[in-house]
């Protein structure tokens, strides 16, 4: 959600306003009078959607809000666009001289050439952003636990689960998002469901709606369906939001250990960081024993990448990043946690970053895809 605000700042004070200046210069009066007109009215649509969307509970306001971020920031790219043109000319006029040397006829071709790439730019960026968000990917992981199996020897135990996070339930993921991603999860077939936290976006009303309470009802496995905190739970109504989980017959983790199956395997479910008084890494991990059965942990956030190294953790499974969700968002969450997203390996150990089946104040997604990760354990 930091990342949507960022970027909303960014163009507020110098994308927006800067393509109706520049893009707008090589239109005709009238053109440019109809083209400036309209990014103003989408700059008021955003606003104006932005200030009154958490109010107004309906299934038309989700539609507005999301409408108007698809055409807000796809409107960023393409003024993006333009100002790497101007760039490039800066730097022409600075070495080269081949741009103020050109023919005029010559330069109002280049100028109309960027206007119509900044068209493609923005409708394409429209189409893959709505894309990369409401058809999530599904990607398959065969880990066999090394630890348990003696060389040489065949795995003798196999188990499936499917991990999803940050489903952030709310205006922009809809109760039909929400009914859809259910029927992906259980298509895969899993032996256990993982639910790695920011299943809630900001209002639990939303969550609360019938049918979403429908839908994640039918979240069912064998082995069980538990669920960790995430940093957006703690927001509003934690309480609320915890009961959510029991609501729908799932098992919520808090600094806890689960043995699913009659302790087939250990699960431990991590507070998230943004509760301070969580216990510490090592405590937690002490608490099981992994001479016989493969250990997993859950912690939406992945700040403790690095703890992994000297412990019984076989698997590590967070969330929280959203793989960057909006181009170049990606470099942001690199920087702050080692990765945007994917897996890593420690020694024999896997840590997996999903870059989450839903998306944080916008269905909208550049230079990432949403996803839930399959888990085949093998031992």
């Amino acid at each position: 959600m930091i990342m949507v605000y960022l970027y909303s700042v960014l163009c507020c004070l110098f994308l927006f306003p800067y393509l109706g200046w520049r893009g707008g210069s090589v239109l005709g009066q009238r053109a440019r009078r109809l083209f400036r007109g309209l990014l103003g009215g989408v700059f008021l649509l955003f606003v104006v959607a932005l200030l009154v969307h958490r109010h107004i509970q309906a299934d038309w306001m989700s539609d507005v809000m999301n409408g108007s971020i698809y055409i807000f920031f796809s409107t960023m790219y393409a003024a993006g666009v333009v100002f790497a043109f101007d760039v490039l000319k800066f730097v022409d006029r600075r070495t080269l001289g081949l741009y103020a040397g050109a023919k005029d006829r010559t330069k109002r071709w280049l100028q109309a050439g960027v206007f119509r790439l900044s068209l493609v730019v923005f409708f394409g960026t429209m189409v893959v952003g709505h894309q990369n968000v409401r058809y999530p990917r599904v990607v398959h992981h065969d880990l066999y636990i090394s630890r348990l199996t003696p060389q040489g020897a065949k795995a003798e135990k196999r188990l499936r689960l499917v991990f999803f996070s940050d489903l952030h339930i709310g205006e922009a993921m809809t109760p039909d998002y929400i009914s859809r991603s259910v029927d992906l999860i259980l298509q895969q077939k899993p032996d256990l469901i993982l639910c790695g936290g920011d299943y809630i976006d900001h209002r639990e009303v939303y969550a609360y709606d019938p049918r979403v309470l429908s839908s994640m009802h039918r979240l069912r496995a064998p082995l069980g369906v538990y669920f960790v905190l995430g940093n957006h739970e703690y927001r509003d109504h934690l309480d609320k939001n915890i009961r959510f989980v029991s609501e729908i017959g799932a098992t919520l983790l808090r600094d806890s250990v689960a043995y699913p199956a009659d302790s087939l395997l250990a699960l431990i479910g991590r507070d998230d960081a943004v509760q301070g008084d969580r216990a510490p890494f090592a405590q937690i991990t002490q608490r099981v024993n992994p001479s016989s059965r493969p250990v997993l942990l859950m912690e939406h956030t992945p700040g403790s990448l690095d703890s992994i190294g000297d412990s019984p953790i076989d698997l590590m499974l967070c969330g929280h990043t959203h793989g960057g969700q909006i181009w170049p968002g990606q470099v942001l969450t690199w920087w702050r946690y080692g990765m945007s997203s994917g897996t890593r390996r420690v020694g024999d150990k896997e840590i997996c970053v999903s870059s989450g089946i839903g998306s944080a104040g916008a269905t909208y997604r550049i230079g990432t895809r949403s996803e839930i990760r399959v888990y085949d354990l093998y031992w």
